[in-house]
């Protein structure tokens, strides 16, 4: 290896479990290629490469099993991947290719069984001279590593979620117990699951291995940083950054809603609602027994609107007094940017969240956003009006969308019949007030700049040790 010597473009790899997927793979993605476009040797280590990149490496988890494993999981990837196939790979990887690996995970531990991750500094042309860690859930990265790994490069870590902070979930919803040492879990299914009740254990085994690491901490939002501070993680925190994620604001941007809508064959005349498929089916995160009630309860003016979900190809389905039209999948996000710009308002109902990228794409579109008031969402949004202290009487000023209480169907109701209620002027106010805080707060070029200047202030004092 290549040693960086002390003026030369700095070697960063960032870590992710994919370089493409949901809201994390995107943040960590875009921050990469930001580095990249600022002249570092930027770099992306995945447990799984979704992309053809040059600059993105696979880490070699199954190249550093035994070879008895290696023949498993080639033997699983040539079998069809639906019904009894499904099963039978599962059962060639998970019990077969290494029985006792397979017996912990059903017992409940957490698998930190990825022998490629003690590699990560070998996987670059020259060592990398700062990591940038994302997510470190979803079956590729040994946590076990990270005290060996932070001690000889500065280790910066990206929360998107509370899986560092707990015995397994993503996300504790009203459950303290990740206070405290976890055990007698309420909600073993939350993701990321697990069989039996070793949360315990688990939380334990992780504030063991980050008490003797050294992180650097950074998160979108100061509902996520004041967990870290009351965490198990909170020993191990060298320096804690909230810096809000952001999005192209040269690509989602406001554009004429009338013309957005006549290219979409809706109606210019009515007002027009956005949400997303998931609102409307049952899903960890997203509180559709609160929407669904919400739609049930709206006045004439609201459950008139053209309601749009966005992500499953399905027949209209009526909820109450209002018709839903749903609209498959966009793979194309220029067409999703359309639908921003199509829409009066967004519509986000949410039981757990942290800081969702769609709530910040729509209002950069200049789309005001109706949403729950859970996990960091509040910080997005200018509020009107907040837990559901919706009056007869208010003015738009300087809001940018509503917040909800969490679980409350009356009070989310009442936030989307106020908008509703509102004349074109306002409902113009309120998209210009979030295209302006979204210039202002949610920029990209701002996230990789504070991001990549906190990364060359980290390896200048290392270099300089």
């Amino acid at each position: 290896m290549v040693r960086r010597v002390k003026d030369s473009a700095p070697t960063i790899l960032t870590v992710n479990t994919a370089d493409a997927g949901g809201g994390a793979e995107r943040v960590a993605r875009e921050l990469h290629q930001s580095y990249m476009a600022a002249g570092a040797d930027a770099w992306f280590a995945t447990g799984i490469r979704r992309s053809s990149a040059p600059q993105v490496v696979e880490i070699p988890n199954l190249q550093h099993r035994s070879a008895w494993a290696r023949s498993m999981h080639h033997l699983a990837a040539t079998i069809p991947p639906r019904g009894i196939g499904f099963r039978a790979a599962r059962i060639l990887r998970n019990d077969i290719a290494e029985p006792s690996r397979g017996a912990h995970r059903r017992q409940g531990f957490e698998d930190f069984d990825f022998p490629g991750t003690a590699s990560l500094l070998e996987l670059t042309p020259r060592r990398p001279d700062a990591l940038h860690l994302h997510n470190l859930h979803g079956g590729y990265f040994d946590l076990r590593a990270l005290p060996a790994l932070s001690a000889q490069v500065p280790t910066i870590i990206s929360l998107h979620d509370a899986w560092l902070l707990s015995g397994h979930c993503a996300h504790s919803f009203e459950c303290g117990r990740w206070e405290s040492g976890c055990g007698s879990c309420p909600a073993l299914w939350i993701y990321p699951a697990v069989p039996r009740d070793e949360t315990a254990i688990n939380w334990a085994r992780k504030r063991e291995i980050l008490a003797r690491s050294a992180l650097w901490v950074g998160v979108p939002c100061t509902w996520m940083a004041d967990r870290v501070q009351r965490s198990m993680l909170a020993p191990s925190v060298r320096g804690l950054k909230v810096i809000p994620y952001g999005v192209d604001l040269g690509f989602f941007r406001a554009e004429d809603k009338a013309a957005a809508r006549v290219a979409l064959g809706l109606d210019p005349s009515r007002l027009v609602m956005l949400t997303t498929a998931t609102s409307l089916r049952s899903q960890t995160w997203r509180d559709s027994a609160a929407f669904r009630g919400a739609l049930g309860q709206l006045g004439n003016a609201a459950a008139g609107a053209q309601w749009i979900a966005l992500g499953e190809n399905k027949p209209d389905e009526q909820v109450g007094p209002v018709t839903v039209r749903h609209v498959a999948f966009e793979p194309d996000e220029r067409r999703l940017v359309q639908w921003y710009q199509a829409a009066d308002a967004y519509v986000h109902p949410a039981r757990a969240d942290t800081f969702p990228l769609m709530i910040l794409e729509a209002l950069a579109c200049g789309t005001p956003v109706i949403a729950s008031a859970v996990g960091g969402i509040p910080e997005q949004i200018v509020a009107a009006a907040t837990n559901g202290e919706i009056g007869a009487v208010m003015d738009p000023g300087n809001a940018t969308g509503l917040l909800a209480a969490p679980g409350d169907a009356q009070s989310l109701a009442k936030a989307i019949d106020w908008f509703a209620a509102l004349d074109a002027p306002a409902r113009a106010m309120m998209s210009a007030n979030a295209v302006r805080d979204a210039a202002i707060r949610f920029d990209r070029k701002r996230h990789a700049r504070e991001y990549l200047e906190w990364l060359r202030t980290l390896i200048a004092g290392h270099v300089d040790e």
